[in-house]
């Protein structure tokens, strides 16, 4: 790789994190996806970065464990845990509009078909469950663990949960490279006065993309 053709302008040892549900979701913003093997084959070309860390929650199922073993087979050092299925509140949740205009539709309904408008009470009335696996105790403890070997780290997640941990590494002189994808950048990012290098993911669309 030609000097000019690198994004990162590394300066010493380099901690690469990729929180992987953060960056697997950029797809709705971005309309392409990150080849996880693209970007590894990407990352090593640079000397600095001495250990790419990937953090992936698995689910019981042949494709997560098939996945998971294709990251690790790649190169990557892996850290997971199992995915919680956690209960969805709908009258506190962003659904909460959506929920009464089906009970008025329920309503109306009742008047013409009162068969359908059971089955689909019914169906309202069964529990919905969200993936969660939110990895941000693991990756500030790795991060604050190897804060005395590296001179810096690139962080995959526009996530502003991690920006009180990159305002201690800037605090303690250690580079701080954040990847993000347009629309997926926390606003506590914004506070930011020095430091703080933010690279969009499209910088990097050549190289990764599948």
């Amino acid at each position: 790789m030609r000097y000019e053709e690198k994004i990162f302008k590394l300066k010493g040892e380099t901690l690469v994190i990729i929180d992987w549900a953060n960056v697997y979701g950029w797809f709705s913003k971005l309309k392409w996806e990150i080849d996880p093997k693209k970007l590894y084959n990407y990352l090593k070309k640079y000397s600095q970065i001495k250990e790419i860390k990937f953090y992936f929650g698995l689910d019981n199922n042949r494709q997560s464990k098939n996945f998971n073993y294709q990251i690790k087979k790649i190169g990557y050092k892996v850290v997971s845990k199992s995915v919680k299925w956690v209960p969805v509140s709908l009258d506190r949740s962003h659904f909460k509009e959506f929920l009464q205009e089906l009970h008025r539709i329920c309503d109306g309904l009742e008047q013409s078909n009162s068969e359908i408008a059971k089955q689909l009470k019914v169906a309202m009335e069964l529990p919905i469950y969200r993936r969660k696996c939110d990895f941000d105790c693991e990756i500030a403890i790795d991060i604050m663990k190897n804060i005395d070997s590296i001179d810096g780290i690139i962080l995959f997640s526009g996530d502003g949960d991690y920006a009180i941990v990159a305002d201690e590494l800037i605090k303690r002189g250690k580079q701080v490279i954040v990847v993000f994808a347009p629309g997926c950048k926390g606003k506590e990012y914004e506070d930011f006065k020095r430091g703080l290098f933010l690279c969009s993911v499209n910088q990097l669309k050549t190289e990764i993309k599948k």
